[in-house]
């Protein structure tokens, strides 16, 4: 996903329009999944800000779905939490913010289900192509905000918990702006970590899949 959805929107518009919708989903899913979480532990900031609905321009973020289309990663509008509202030292506020990444997970999940169901029950292979990508760049999505990085979801559930080391992590990194933050990601796509974790959410929904009646 090097260049983005451009290549699809000139190869295989079918593919560009599924991805693009299942990720517009996804982003405001993304939110939603966050709002009601934080809702759940007592956080009711980002309900009232009308987060829990499903409107594209409360959540869309215009120079986050521009990246999207021309890079392959974008992002949503951030949901605002109190602080405050929250016990258990910042863990309750950390898992709303992992809720973000666990959101990414179900759409993805949700998208290689439909692929294996276009394969395997349908027999029409550019659907499950059109899917089976669009599951890989929702997985890719959920990984890359689970990582300690300010402004991630990860990066933001460090500094509700507090993690001295990861702090300082941040803040290393901090220091280099952008250019620390690309590298962090190449360097972690050169070692081979985030083709594995992909690799690994994948076995899992493979799994899931075929212990599912009628799939297996």
């Amino acid at each position: 996903m090097s260049f983005g959805l451009l290549g699809y929107l000139v190869s295989d518009l079918t593919t560009f329009v599924i991805i693009l919708v299942v990720m517009v989903f996804a982003f405001m899913f993304h939110n939603v999944f966050q709002t009601w979480a934080a809702s759940r532990y007592g956080d009711p900031t980002p309900r009232m800000q009308g987060f829990l609905s499903f409107e594209p321009q409360q959540h869309i973020n215009p120079m986050g779905l521009m990246f999207f289309v021309l890079l392959g990663f974008g992002w949503p509008n951030q949901i605002n939490l109190n602080s405050q509202s929250f016990r258990g030292r910042g863990s309750q506020e950390a898992l709303v913010w992992y809720a973000g990444p666990m959101a990414y997970i179900i759409v993805a999940f949700a998208c290689a289900l439909l692929a294996f169901i276009f394969l395997f029950s349908f027999e029409n292979a550019p659907l499950h192509r059109s899917f089976l990508i669009a599951a890989q760049i929702a997985t890719l999505h959920g990984i890359i905000n689970l990582f300690p990085l300010y402004p991630l979801d990860g990066g933001f559930a460090q500094i509700a918990i507090g993690n001295p080391t990861m702090m300082q992590f941040m803040g290393w990194v901090g220091r280099f702006g952008l250019l620390g933050f690309i590298v962090f990601f190449l360097l972690m796509n050169v070692l081979g970590v985030t083709r594995a974790l992909m690799t690994l959410v994948f076995q899992i929904f493979e799994i899931i899949i075929k212990a599912i009646p009628g799939l297996g």
